[in-house]
């Protein structure tokens, strides 16, 4: 009794260690489709869904993605002048040893708050009547203090958002696929509506930040929670590379010999057919679905930021080959193209069976 508790426990350990180091689901359900198609026509189907990734473009360099902006330096005496406007606080606070090591969302959430402060300190000294002349050259110093900033605005914006490390997370390599249900979508989507708004701040004359502001952090703890964005990204290409190739499987097959010769329906037919209807209509569909659902809308907010905002020549090309939904060999595009081909293979090879139906397609 004592050996039989002993082995049951090794069992169930041993169970335990394949549970925690096994394949993601998506990554094992696309797996096992092929191999089904594989078995039953056949032919073999060279899928390595563990090098897929390696189709994803790598995000450029932080320099690469870091837009340049003019820096103002003020003499001590004329600093003083803003006190007139109350914006001491605030420019100490930049001068300070922690201001001068913000991070990205810090530094944009200072900016959008000063250039703010100094729409308000303009509305302040061009309500004095009649200025002295100290007055006039503040009013002057001021405009080109605000000339500068706002030309740096959608720099700062930009900085902000794009050379995070909790955004950059989001397009990291290497990460397992999208889950096949329950991918915490919405609050993904809730954090980047927000990070467009920021963005839209740069398309407005009078700054208004939101009220949500001052705990932007909590926003950007939502992207340094998840892996979302890189899981859709590797999700994305183990779909590609999955459909590619067992349209090619099948094409190769049909190619050889009728797989129903005329007026026959062999048994493997219905084999086929049964790997169609269970495996690729309810398993591999659905995913399929999911990421079209919640990646479109993932991939347009980016684009929304993107259109916002001016992104350096390194992102423009990234955003082109990663992001892109309608660019020529966008990984997009490379998928709608496997799903199309691979569906036009399942039609021609059950059509050559008379079991083709007539509803279920690839989610387009």
């Amino acid at each position: 009794m004592k050996r039989y508790s002993w082995h049951f426990l090794l069992l169930i350990l041993v169970c335990s260690g394949l549970s925690a180091c096994g394949k993601p689901e998506a990554q094992a359900m696309l797996e096992d489709y092929a191999a089904r198609v594989s078995r039953v026509l056949e032919v073999d189907i060279n899928l390595d869904l563990s090098e897929a990734a390696l189709a994803i473009p790598a995000l450029p360099q932080r320099r690469e993605r870091l837009l340049p902006t003019t820096e103002i330096r003020e003499g001590v005496l004329d600093v003083w002048d803003f006190e007139q406007c109350g914006m001491m606080n605030l420019i100490a606070e930049r001068n300070s040893s922690l201001g001068k090591v913000m991070a990205p969302s810090q530094k944009m959430r200072y900016e959008i708050r000063f250039i703010q402060a100094l729409q308000n300190c303009q509305a302040q000294m061009q309500a004095i009547a009649e200025p002295d002349k100290k007055q006039r050259e503040f009013i002057q110093r001021l405009d080109d203090i605000y000339a500068i900033k706002q030309a740096n605005f959608p720099a700062e914006l930009w900085n902000g958002l794009y050379t995070s490390e909790e955004i950059s997370q989001q397009f990291a390599l290497g990460k397992a696929p999208l889950p096949l249900q329950d991918t915490g979508f919405g609050h993904i989507q809730r954090a980047l509506e927000q990070l467009h708004s920021l963005a839209q701040l740069s398309e407005q004359n009078t700054i208004t930040p939101p009220q949500w502001l001052s705990d932007i952090e909590d926003v950007y703890f939502t992207f340094y929670s998840t892996d979302y964005g890189a899981q859709f990204l590797t999700g994305l290409v183990m779909l590609t590379q999955t459909l590619d190739r067992t349209a090619t499987a099948i094409e190769q097959r049909k190619q050889q010999s009728p797989f129903c010769p005329k007026g026959h329906q062999p048994r493997r037919a219905t084999i086929l057919f049964n790997v169609f209807r269970k495996y690729y209509v309810c398993e591999v569909q659905p995913y399929m679905a999911l990421i079209q659902r919640e990646g479109q809308q993932w991939l347009t907010l980016h684009h929304a930021i993107m259109d916002t905002l001016p992104p350096p020549p390194a992102m423009q090309r990234y955003r082109a080959q990663v992001l892109a939904l309608d660019t020529a060999d966008s990984l997009w595009q490379q998928w709608q193209a496997a799903s199309q081909r691979h569906t036009d293979a399942w039609q021609a090879i059950l059509g050559q069976c008379d079991l083709m139906p007539k509803a279920p397609q690839d989610v387009r």
